[in-house]
């Protein structure tokens, strides 16, 4: 079985935990419950049948399986998944080094990640529009302040997409790049063919957007958001200490959505900080 951590992008929302061989996989969105899909061949072409959930403590629950596939096949990959499960130890390695950036109008530097993948095959199969995308503010309840409501602004999500539509210029591009572990990235052809120059690490936002702008409005916009996302971002496994403490600190006003992610968090910054936040969701949720 392999075992690994993929991003999920555009809009980014968190890592993705993924165990599998070329009939099952199991998928977590927080190290904890997972989801368990069947490889099967439907009318409609190969697509996963949902099998059921597995958690530690609680077993493996299926579900209603569907007559047309072969219950006997389903048992005897379920059984592999699980026991694959029950020695996984999450976070699961994030390899997706292969990374599609949007590109700076001017400077053609990485503006904001808009996809990433672990072969390079999976980057020619790609079709991927160079237009970069936020959570949508209904779904994170990330409310315009009341002097933006005033005014009549569109949602926060919605501006910083301009925003940074606008930093691509009219003419957007986006690149390839391959990340190498000390995060420098080398940039690629569409044959995954390495070309142009090595790009410091620091020429690629850490938190896969540019955070750092010209103007305080759009600052603030970009901050905003990013701290509002910032329990997901704790997820990512390239950053730095630095950039992990800043992200802590952005996330504290969040305690319920650090203690659901808290499984896929690589490293801590403030242990203190960190503890007392999951604490503070414990009793939370006792009062709910």
């Amino acid at each position: 079985m392999n075992a690994y951590a993929k991003r999920l992008h555009n809009p980014f929302n968190g890592v993705l935990q993924v165990v599998a061989n070329e009939q099952i996989r199991a998928l977590s969105f927080n190290g904890v419950e997972w989801e368990l899909q069947f490889q099967c061949v439907t009318p409609r072409g190969v697509q996963y049948a949902r099998i059921g959930r597995w958690e530690r403590t609680a077993g493996f629950k299926p579900y209603p399986l569907d007559p047309s596939i072969d219950r006997l096949a389903v048992e005897a990959a379920y059984l592999l998944a699980v026991a694959a499960l029950e020695t996984a130890q999450v976070p699961l390695p994030q390899d997706d080094y292969y990374e599609f950036w949007l590109l700076e109008d001017r400077t053609r530097q990485p503006l904001a990640l808009l996809a990433s993948c672990r072969q390079p095959q999976e980057m020619r199969q790609a079709t991927i529009h160079p237009i970069w995308k936020c959570i949508s503010a209904s779904q994170l309840e990330l409310d315009n302040t009341p002097e933006e409501a005033r005014r009549g602004l569109p949602p926060l999500s919605y501006r910083l997409e301009q925003q940074v539509k606008g930093r691509a210029g009219q003419n957007p591009q986006a690149c390839w790049f391959l990340r190498a572990a000390d995060l420098t990235g080398q940039a690629l052809d569409k044959e995954a063919q390495l070309v142009g120059e090595v790009l410091a690490a620091s020429h690629f936002p850490p938190l896969l957007v540019r955070d750092t702008w010209d103007k305080a409005a759009e600052q603030d916009l970009c901050h905003r958001y990013l701290q509002r996302i910032a329990p997901r971002l704790l997820t990512l496994q390239a950053l730095s200490l630095e950039s992990r403490d800043r992200v802590e600190q952005m996330a504290s006003g969040y305690a319920q959505e650090v203690a659901a992610h808290f499984h896929l968090y690589p490293a801590v910054a403030d242990t203190q900080r960190m503890t007392a936040l999951r604490v503070e969701a414990r009793l939370r949720s006792a009062c709910l």
